[in-house]
C-alpha cells in the first residue's frame, strides 16, 4: 500500500480508509466532503499514522485506540466485529492447534489486534509457547502463518500447504463467550464538532444503505478476490458495525486480559 510520509495540509481532513471487503459498507457511496482526503492503509499502518498525527479518523484497530484513546474519540457505537466465525481472521497451521509448541509463525505485517489475539490464544487459553512470531508472510520456515483481511480470504481459497485453519475469533468466542471487537471508529479530539457530525452523519448513512445491499457489495469484489458473490455476501454478513452491550464487554474483557498477561 501507498502511504504518504507527509502530513495533510491543515485545511483537509485526513481520514483512513481499510480497503477490505468488511469495511466496504461504510466507505461505499460514503457521502464525500471536499474537506476531506482518504488514504487507504492497513489496520497497523493506520495505528502508526494516527500516533503520528497523520490520520484523524477512522476505523481503528482496538488495541491501537486502547493505546490513543487520549487523544481519540470514538465515533457513537460504529466499529467491526464478529459473534463466532469472522472468516478472514485466520491461522494456517501444519499442525493442531494444541500441537504448536515451539513452533515458528508468520504474521501479517497488517494486524495489530489480531496478533495480540492470537497470543491470547495459544499462549494463555492453551499455555503454549511458540519458539518465534516473524512478521512475514507464509514462509517456507514456518509451522503456521497469521493472514488477515482480503489476504486471509484469497489465501484461504487457494492453500495448499497448509492442512489447518484456525478462526482466531471463533477461539475467542467459545473462549470467552463474547464476541470479538476487531476495530473501533475513532476521531481525534481535536476535529471540530461540526466536522465531527458530518463524518458520523455521512458514515451512518453510508452503513445504513450497504447492509441492506451486501450482495452488491459483493459482487464488485467477486473477480478481485476469486471468490463468488454468495460467498462474499455470506462473509460479510458475519459482521456487527454497530457495536452493542456484549461487544462493550469484550473490549472490556480483551484489555482485561492482555493487560493482566502483559502483552502490550
Amino acid at each position: 500500500m501507498t502511504v504518504s510520509a507527509s502530513p495533510l495540509p491543515r485545511t483537509r481532513t485526513a481520514i483512513a480508509r481499510v480497503p477490505y471487503v468488511n469495511c466496504a459498507p461504510f466507505f461505499h457511496g460514503l457521502p464525500y466532503e471536499e474537506s476531506w482526503e482518504l488514504r487507504d492503509l492497513s489496520p497497523s499502518q493506520l495505528g502508526r499514522d494516527a500516533e503520528a498525527g497523520r490520520i484523524a479518523a477512522g476505523p481503528m484497530s482496538l488495541v491501537d485506540y486502547l493505546r490513543l484513546r487520549g487523544q481519540f474519540a470514538r465515533i457513537s457505537n460504529l466499529g467491526i466485529a464478529v459473534r463466532g466465525r469472522s472468516g478472514s481472521a485466520l491461522l494456517f497451521s501444519s499442525k493442531p492447534l494444541r500441537q504448536l509448541e515451539g513452533a515458528r509463525i508468520a504474521v501479517t505485517d497488517e494486524t495489530s489486534t489480531t496478533a495480540l489475539l492470537l497470543r491470547l490464544i495459544l499462549e494463555v487459553r492453551y499455555e503454549l509457547c511458540p519458539q518465534a512470531y516473524q512478521r512475514s508472510g507464509p514462509a517456507d520456515d514456518v509451522d503456521a502463518c497469521l493472514l488477515i483481511g482480503d489476504a486471509a480470504l484469497i489465501f484461504r481459497a487457494t492453500d495448499r500447504r497448509f492442512p489447518y485453519e484456525i478462526d482466531l475469533a471463533f477461539e475467542w468466542w467459545l473462549w470467552q463467550h463474547l464476541p470479538f471487537v476487531f476495530a473501533v471508529w475513532a476521531i481525534r479530539n481535536e476535529v471540530s464538532a461540526e466536522e465531527q457530525h458530518r463524518l458520523t452523519r455521512a458514515l451512518f448513512k453510508a452503513l445504513s444503505v450497504n447492509t441492506g445491499q451486501l450482495s452488491v457489495l459483493a459482487q464488485e469484489r467477486s473477480q478481485r478476490l476469486g471468490l463468488s458473490a454468495d460467498e462474499l455476501t455470506a462473509y460479510l454478513a458475519n459482521f456487527i458495525y454497530r457495536l452493542g452491550e456484549q461487544e462493550e464487554h469484550a473490549i472490556t474483557q480483551f484489555e482485561r486480559l492482555i493487560h493482566e498477561h502483559r502483552l502490550c
